[in-house]
C-alpha cells in the first residue's frame, strides 16, 4: 500500500477544509471563504469534503448574508452613534466581500442569483454619507479654532477624514490646511538660564550645543513645533511670545544646578605576596664542614595605585505652560564623565611575583576641557533627547 508522506498528508487535509467547523461555530463568513476555496480545489482525496463544500458554502452564505444586513439596518438607525457610517461602510465590504468568496463558485449560480453581485453603489452612497459627518464634525470644531487649539486639531482630524471616504469632499482638503495651523502646540525653547556653576560663556556654549542636536526644524510629532530662542516675538498687544505670528503655549527651561569639575584621585592598597615555591636565600654550615642551601618562601609588597578623574553635571528641564506659568514635567539631566588607569609597585624579593607582570598607568590622560567638552557633549544630547521624546507623542 502506498504510504504518503507525513507533509504531503497534512497539506492535503489542510487544503480540504470544507469550512463545517467555521460554521458549526458561526464563523459564516470563515466558512464561506473556505468552502469556496475547497470547491475550487477538485475532489483530491476527500471527495466527501469536495461534497460537503456546497452545502457548507450555501447555509454559511444565506447566514453571514441575513447578518450583515440586519448589521447594516441597525447600525443606519442608531443615529446616537458617532460616525456609525463608517461601521456601515466596514460591513459592507464585508458583504462585498463574502459575496466575491461564494461567486467564485460556479455551480452556486442559480442559488446565488437573487443576490446582488456588487454593492458598489451602496459603497459610493455610505462614503459619502461617512464624508458628510466627519465634514459636520469638523465644521463644528473648525468655529473653535483661534480659542482652542484642540479643537482646531479635531476640525483637522476631520477634514482629513472625510477627505479620505470621498476625495476632497467640499474642498475639505483645503479646509484642513486652513485648521492645520491652530492646531499646533507651539513650544518656545527658552536660552539656558544663568547659572553660578557655569561661566556666561559656558552657558551660551551649551545653549547652542543643546539647539543643535534638537534639530529644531523636524517637528517631534506632526502638531508639535519646537522653536528656538531667536524665533520667538513678544506680541505688541501685550508682550506674550509669539512664533509665526501664533501663541507660544509651553516653554522648555533649563538651567545648570550642579557642576563638579576636574576631580583627580587617586587612591593605593598593598599587599603582601609570596613566592608559591621556596628559593634559596643562603647557606649554612653543618658540622663546620658541610655547607647547605637555606631554602625559604620569598615575600615582597605590592603596591596597586588607582587614579580616576571625573566631572559632573546637573541640568534641570522643564516643561512650563505659558499662560499659567505653572510647571507640566521636570526631567532633569544627570551627566557624569570618568576615566580611570592603574599601575603597580613592588618591594622586596621579585621572585614573590611569581612571573607577574606589574602594570603600567596609561599616558594618555585627558585634560580638564577634553573632559568638560565631552561632558557638556552628552549633556547636551541627553536634554535634546528628552526634550524630543517628551513632545514625540501628538498633544
Amino acid at each position: 500500500m502506498y504510504r504518503y508522506p507525513l507533509f504531503l498528508l497534512v497539506a492535503l487535509l489542510t487544503g480540504c477544509s470544507s469550512g463545517r467547523t467555521a460554521l458549526r461555530h458561526g464563523q459564516f463568513d470563515l466558512a464561506v471563504k473556505r468552502a469556496s476555496q475547497r470547491l475550487q480545489q477538485g475532489p483530491g482525496l476527500s471527495k466527501r469534503g469536495h461534497g460537503l463544500a456546497s452545502d457548507v458554502l450555501r447555509q454559511a452564505f444565506v447566514r453571514a448574508y441575513e447578518h450583515h444586513q440586519t448589521t447594516i439596518r441597525r447600525l443606519a438607525a442608531n443615529t446616537s452613534q458617532p460616525f456609525r457610517w463608517e461601521a456601515v461602510l466596514n460591513t459592507y465590504n464585508a458583504l462585498q466581500k463574502l459575496t466575491d468568496d461564494a461567486r467564485t463558485c460556479s455551480a452556486c449560480a442559480d442559488w446565488l442569483a437573487p443576490y446582488p453581485a456588487s454593492y458598489q453603489d451602496r459603497l459610493l452612497e455610505t462614503r459619502q454619507l461617512a464624508a458628510a459627518d466627519r465634514y459636520e464634525r469638523a465644521e463644528q470644531a473648525y468655529a473653535y479654532r483661534l480659542t482652542d487649539r484642540l479643537a482646531a486639531k479635531d476640525a483637522f482630524v476631520n477634514y482629513q477624514k472625510a477627505a479620505d471616504w470621498v476625495p476632497d469632499y467640499q474642498q475639505s482638503r483645503t479646509r484642513a490646511d486652513d485648521a492645520f495651523p491652530y492646531a499646533l502646540l507651539r513650544v518656545a525653547i527658552e536660552p539656558v538660564s544663568p547659572s553660578r556653576e557655569v561661566s556666561t560663556g559656558d552657558n551660551l556654549a551649551i545653549q547652542r550645543l543643546i539647539l543643535r542636536k534638537l534639530s529644531i526644524n523636524t517637528p517631534p510629532s506632526t502638531f508639535v513645533r519646537l522653536y528656538a530662542p531667536e524665533q520667538v516675538q513678544a506680541s505688541l498687544v501685550d508682550g506674550a511670545p509669539l512664533a509665526e505670528g501664533f501663541p507660544i503655549h509651553q516653554a522648555v527651561r533649563m538651567q545648570v544646578v550642579d557642576y563638579t569639575p576636574y576631580n583627580d584621585v587617586t587612591t593605593s592598597a598593598s599587599t603582601i605576596v609570596y613566592s608559591d615555591k621556596a628559593y634559596k636565600v643562603g647557606e649554612k654550615k653543618i658540622n663546620d664542614s658541610t655547607k647547605v642551601d637555606i631554602m625559604e618562601i620569598v615575600k615582597g609588597t605590592l603596591t596597586t595605585f588607582r587614579r580616576h578623574i571625573s566631572a559632573g553635571m546637573l541640568m534641570r528641564v522643564q516643561g512650563i505652560d505659558v499662560a499659567s506659568g505653572q510647571t507640566l514635567w521636570n526631567d532633569p539631566v544627570d551627566e557624569t564623565r570618568r576615566w580611570e588607569t592603574g599601575w603597580e609597585t613592588f618591594s622586596g624579593d621579585t621572585r614573590a611575583l611569581n612571573g607577574h607582570t606589574l602594570v603600567t598607568a596609561s599616558l594618555l590622560v585627558p585634560s580638564r576641557w577634553q573632559l568638560y567638552d565631552d561632558l557638556v557633549d552628552e549633556l547636551a544630547y541627553s536634554a535634546a533627547h528628552r526634550i524630543r521624546t517628551r513632545y514625540s507623542r501628538d498633544e
